[in-house]
């Protein structure tokens, strides 16, 4: 087995069906495509046939999934049968760096943690608090806060077989001046990094840099690329930056954008970095169509340096 196993970030959206048994009579109510996309049967195949064998699915997913399944068990039984595995879960650790809400968001990812031991996952990548709007820059006590809350989420989710990932993204509370410090104020021996490569480089880290520093503390990865590393402040600590009123996307295919992953995979391969590389094909108008591109990339250009 290859030292990396590739998942998808599920951004499928709402899907009505966990099976649609007659396709062809389906697929003549409108005679679009929209078949293809109705059921997790499909979805769950496409993954498998593009060879991506673990799904990260998000707390909002759980609205869609339990009604079709009934349980997070008889989800993860049903894409074990398509020989895909559901990897983990994304969390968010919001208003941690609130003294009084401790108790309260340490339940809270308790039971999320919970949660992701129901599906199968192994993983938990939490974003710390909430945006940096409105609540930014964020003094040395409110740090602390959020990095006691995590250790005891972090402690809590090691004695369950799930690590806690920290998955900070361009525009998070803890924010550039920040993140180093706050990732040295938490327990190494429970608190690890998911790196998502756009995210992070939208913020303003060097990527290869920071993987090379924190190899040691890498969980997983969020792969996905961008054309606008290093952001200015007035965007990363504005409303809402990552839904912009003209349509611009921040994140594209691995490939399609600017990011070093040709580095970034020799980089792998010194640190001989053994886990799951999620792609996220956050922000597609056709996640097909993306993860088949994505793939390719993979394949031909990255795997390659790492092999």
């Amino acid at each position: 087995m290859s030292n990396i196993r590739y998942a998808n970030m599920c951004h499928w959206k709402v899907v009505p069906y966990a099976h649609v048994p007659n396709f062809r009579d389906f697929y003549y109510e409108d005679n679009t495509n929209s078949a293809y996309y109705a059921d997790w049967d499909k979805l769950l195949k496409y993954q498998k046939a593009l060879g991506f064998d673990g799904i990260e699915i998000a707390p909002w997913d759980l609205a869609d999934l339990t009604p079709l399944f009934g349980s997070p068990e008889a989800f993860r039984d049903f894409a074990a049968a398509r020989g895909v595995e559901v990897t983990g879960m994304f969390h968010g650790a919001h208003a941690c760096h609130v003294k009084d809400k401790f108790d309260e968001v340490v339940q809270a990812g308790k039971d999320a943690v919970d949660t992701i031991v129901k599906f199968g996952g192994t993983q938990m990548n939490t974003c710390p608090t909430d945006n940096y709007h409105g609540i930014g820059p964020l003094n040395e006590e409110q740090l602390a806060n959020c990095a006691r809350a995590i250790n005891a989420i972090g402690d809590y989710a090691i004695s369950k077989g799930v690590k806690v990932g920290l998955h900070n993204e361009f525009f998070c509370g803890i924010n550039l001046n920040e993140h180093r410090r706050f990732i040295e104020m938490t327990n190494p021996e429970s608190v690890f990094y998911c790196i998502d490569t756009a995210q992070i480089s939208l913020m303003g880290e060097d990527l290869l840099d920071f993987y090379d520093t924190y190899a040691d503390r890498i969980s997983g990865f969020h792969l996905k690329d961008t054309a606008d590393p290093d952001l200015p402040d007035e965007v990363r600590f504005s409303k809402d930056p990552e839904i912009q009123d003209d349509g611009k996307r921040w994140f594209w295919e691995p490939g399609e954008g600017v990011l070093d992953f040709k580095g970034l995979y020799a980089l792998l391969k010194k640190h001989q970095y053994k886990g799951w590389m999620t792609l996220e094909t956050d922000g597609s108008p056709d996640y097909l169509a993306s993860m088949a591109l994505s793939r390719y990339y993979i394949d031909t250009v990255l795997k390659p340096i790492y092999d």
